[in-house]
């Protein structure tokens, strides 16, 4: 009974500390200030008393909008656009939320204003996250990164504002269920809860980070510390008035309460959680609420109630994230992306333009040397034993030449095995620094709880350390074995064979050719599958040597399946397959691509020195001529290539067993 009476007087404050009424004179003050408004009245109208009314809302702000824009007031615009935005969210209405805010984002980035670009991506990144865009989500996530980054965000005042929310959106980016990357969550919870204190949105940060830490402590099963943060978090969200997070964290204590099987608080809160939803048309919490009353019921065996609140949940999940919410959704992100992708035809076309005057120019700067050459030759030939010697030293400066390209090209795969490496080492390394981070602050924490005597808090701060500490060594070990895992693989070769699983250098390779490429070009994207014969075992080879080939054949599928993909043909999904398998007393190893191919009059040169099928600058030629030596000459086996052009090509790699 007390439990239940705390929470009606809380609700009974929250709700009427957020529906304030304007008072007559206010009223008085809107009427006046309409016939002439400036930015103070602007401001006025935008006031939380204007807010949160069902039937008056959205009139109010659409017309405040105007006046804005009548004397163009852009922080009032923005500023009211994100009030409309956020009043459409909770009523469901996500596709013309959505819509306003695209069109916000497009005035913004015209005339340049980061911090406007800033404000608007948090929404658009949520509303991507709640419709499974997660790619959407990610780009939106990267760009707030970058206008962070260069500190492009003029006259913010407090910046922590900024960096905080933008790890709140990285939370929840990591806590989708395609993502759940749950070391992710807890750190930047604890991030958001530790530096958000005395800022000054404290309130709202120890709402967002102690409600953040709850539910992670509810997903790991520490039902204790799950409440002891979320009862913070409710505390904070009633002092700062904010309707939406306080019933968003009753719904997580509710599941606390049933995972506790303490059923009639469980009941309790979810009802608070529906019917506060509901009276104050937050859409999206109705729907959480109304699924745990229906989940409750039916554990109850209360099947009347149980498919009641079942209707009402499948109501709100098809007005939310039915087929025409999603539909709009996918137009309006389609449409953007016409539109960014005409700006860059624009830019692409500009520069080709450039490209062919610089040709031209080079062009004729070549006539002149080549008449130059001609002259120079013409004197040469008068003096025949001088231009033997100069011949003979050229041929000696060509084969110097020759192989400083050989060597060239070895490092560029070891730039790009390095490349790999790094990414692959850098994921353990940024957990170490982050949990160290953490628990640095962890400790001046619990040496304030001893302070004060709090010996029970102190304990449950030094478990969160020791469990940081257990982290950190997981994840050092884990780096501790990539790198002596690629060390192996990328020292130079002492050109003796070794016996090596084959299937374990393929998938390195593989591995390490992906990360590099997505570390030169942020942009790159492909699939790429496995098919490992494991009757294999170890063969005799030269580990390196052999990884060299792996890697120049897996980085050309790639770039294959990349410019395959410019051509924006519906339903392709740039694919790259690796399979190995024993055929009697041969490997068989076979990297396939579903690319551009390769034309038909190109195929018996590709083993050529020098020649190449890629524009000037992106490739020496020489890759598959070394590749096909190392198979042939060093290791008694065959290169072969079919191809496809337009479709596909494999490349066969064929090895003996001993």
């Amino acid at each position: 009974m007390k439990l239940k009476l705390i929470y009606t007087v809380s609700l009974l404050l929250l709700t009427a500390a957020a529906f304030t009424q304007p008072t007559a004179e206010d009223l008085k003050r809107r009427e006046e200030g309409s016939k002439k408004p400036d930015s103070n009245f602007i401001k006025f109208m935008l006031e939380e008393k204007w807010l949160n009314h069902r039937d008056s809302t959205e009139k109010h702000i659409t017309e405040t909008i105007a006046l804005a824009r009548r004397i163009n007031y852009v922080p009032g615009i923005d500023q009211g656009t994100d009030i409309l935005a956020q009043h459409y969210y909770n009523n469901g209405r996500m596709s013309d939320a959505l819509h306003l805010l695209l069109v916000n984002q497009a005035h913004a980035v015209k005339r340049g204003d980061s911090t406007s670009v800033f404000r608007g991506l948090r929404m658009i990144v949520t509303i991507y996250m709640k419709t499974g865009d997660l790619k959407m989500a990610k780009a939106g996530l990267d760009r707030r990164q970058v206008i962070l980054d260069q500190k492009s965000i003029p006259n913010s005042g407090d910046t922590s504002y900024f960096a905080i929310s933008q790890l709140n959106s990285l939370a929840q980016y990591y806590g989708q269920p395609k993502i759940d990357d749950q070391d992710s969550i807890q750190y930047f919870f604890r991030k958001i809860y530790v530096s958000g204190q005395h800022t000054s949105f404290e309130n709202l940060w120890t709402q967002l980070g102690a409600g953040g830490l709850g539910r992670v402590f509810l997903k790991t099963g520490q039902t204790d510390s799950a409440l002891y943060y979320l009862n913070i978090a409710t505390r904070a969200a009633l002092e700062g008035k904010r309707l939406e997070n306080y019933y968003g964290f009753v719904s997580v204590k509710s599941d606390v309460f049933l995972l506790r099987n303490q059923i009639d608080s469980a009941f309790k809160t979810a009802y608070e959680v529906y019917n506060g939803a509901e009276q104050n048309h937050l859409a999206g919490i109705a729907l959480t609420g109304s699924g745990q009353l229906a989940n409750l019921y039916k554990k109850q065996q209360r099947y009347d109630s149980a498919v009641k609140y079942l209707t009402i949940e499948s109501s709100y999940k098809d007005s939310l994230f039915g087929k025409d919410a999603v539909t709009n959704i996918q137009v309006l992100t389609n449409e953007q992306q016409l539109k960014s992708l005409e700006a860059q035809r624009e830019k692409e076309e500009a520069i080709s333009e450039y490209k062919n005057k610089v040709k031209n120019y080079l062009f004729a700067g070549g006539v002149l040397l080549l008449l130059i050459i001609i002259a120079g030759l013409y004197r040469i030939s008068k003096q025949r034993a001088l231009a033997k010697r100069q011949i003979e030293s050229a041929y000696d400066d060509l084969k110097i030449t020759q192989a400083q390209l050989v060597q060239s090209e070895k490092m560029a795969s070891l730039g790009e095995l390095t490349a790999g490496i790094a990414h692959e080492i850098q994921n353990p390394l940024n957990f170490v620094n982050n949990f160290s981070e953490v628990s640095h602050e962890l400790i001046d924490e619990m040496n304030e709880e001893l302070d004060k005597g709090d010996i029970d808090e102190a304990k449950a701060i030094g478990n969160d350390i020791k469990q940081n500490l257990e982290k950190i060594t997981h994840h050092g070990k884990r780096a501790d074995a990539i790198v002596k895992g690629m060390l192996q693989h990328s020292r130079t070769s002492s050109g003796q064979k070794e016996m090596t699983d084959i299937n374990a250098l393929c998938d390195e390779y593989l591995r390490l050719a992906f990360h590099g490429l997505r570390a030169k070009d942020k942009t790159f994207n492909a699939n790429f599958e496995t098919s490992f014969d494991q009757s294999i075992g170890r063969i005799s080879v030269m580990p390196q040597e052999i990884g060299r080939v792996i890697l120049n054949l897996i980085n050309n599928a790639f770039y294959a399946v990349t410019e395959k993909g410019k051509q924006q043909i519906a339903g392709y999904k740039p694919t790259v397959t690796v399979t190995t398998q024993k055929n009697g007393s041969k490997i068989l190893i076979q990297i396939k691509d579903n690319g551009t191919g390769i034309p038909q009059t190109a195929l018996d040169k590709i083993f050529q020195p020098f020649f190449t099928t890629k524009p000037t600058g992106q490739g020496t030629g020489l890759g598959l001529s070394m590749s096909y030596d190392i198979i042939t000459k060093g290791h008694g086996g065959e290169l072969k290539a079919e191809t496809t052009q337009g479709e596909r090509t494999v490349f066969t790699i064929q090895l003996p067993t001993n």
